[in-house]
């Protein structure tokens, strides 16, 4: 299924249960799309709960930020009468629920291997980093200098990309007050697992589990993340 929110056009799908106040709610990665959470959003509508997987708009205005994706969701939820849904986010999918959550949406959170935070940058990043600013300077090609989702994006989304890598998350983590279920893969490279530390330090009511898997743990370690995400969901 398809609607217009806020001028741009989302996919989504959704499986209604009778007499169930839950409703989960899937966000996928960045680049991802409606297959990102197949798996799991058909085995979460055997539960007997109301669930809906989303996709974000592929193209959006140039002024976006992660914050415009984030109301982007939460006007989704209004047109569709959906109140304080469990809210299952994946990396990028993760910034959002962490914003919704702070703006007390959603009545769980579950982020995994989610970004968001402020990265820790080690002196080979710094040169990096230094290096590309140099050659925007100098108004020299960029190839190659930025990461694979960076290059991977149709030009126009560039600066989107940009703006929402370098929005950190890390003031809102006070102010998630519902319960929120830390889901990490121990071989993560692109959210380490000293960000998922700091989520279960910041987030009050939180805890934490670890699997062998990398940044797509929920699809390394598939069962285990079935299995968690039922009992969090039905408690």
């Amino acid at each position: 299924m398809q609607t217009t929110l806020d001028g741009v056009s989302c996919e989504y799908e959704i499986k209604k249960a009778r007499n169930s106040a839950e409703v989960v709610l899937f966000l996928h990665g960045w680049g991802g799309d409606l297959n990102s959470f197949k798996g799991a959003y058909s085995a979460a509508c055997d539960w007997g709960v109301t669930c809906v997987n989303f996709a974000f708009p592929k193209v959006v205005p140039s002024d976006w930020g992660v914050y415009e994706y984030a109301a982007c969701v939460r006007d989704f939820l209004l047109e569709n009468d959906i109140e304080k849904p469990i809210i299952v986010g994946h990396s990028f999918g993760g910034r959002v629920a962490l914003i919704l959550a702070a703006q007390g949406i959603a009545g769980k959170i579950m982020l995994v291997d989610s970004a968001g935070l402020k990265p820790k940058l080690g002196l080979k990043k710094r040169i990096r980093i230094a290096r590309y600013h140099r050659r925007v300077k100098c108004g020299k090609s960029l190839d190659g200098y930025g990461s694979k989702d960076y290059n991977s994006i149709d030009p126009s989304m560039r600066g989107v990309f940009v703006r929402i890598v370098n929005t950190h998350l890390d003031g809102l983590l006070p102010y998630v007050k519902c319960d929120t279920l830390v889901f990490w893969g121990r071989r993560d490279r692109d959210t380490p697992m000293y960000m998922a530390k700091r989520l279960c330090k910041g987030i009050t009511k939180s805890r934490l589990v670890v699997t062998n898997g990398g940044h797509y743990s929920y699809v390394d370690a598939h069962y285990l993340f079935l299995q968690q995400l039922k009992n969090f969901v039905l408690e």
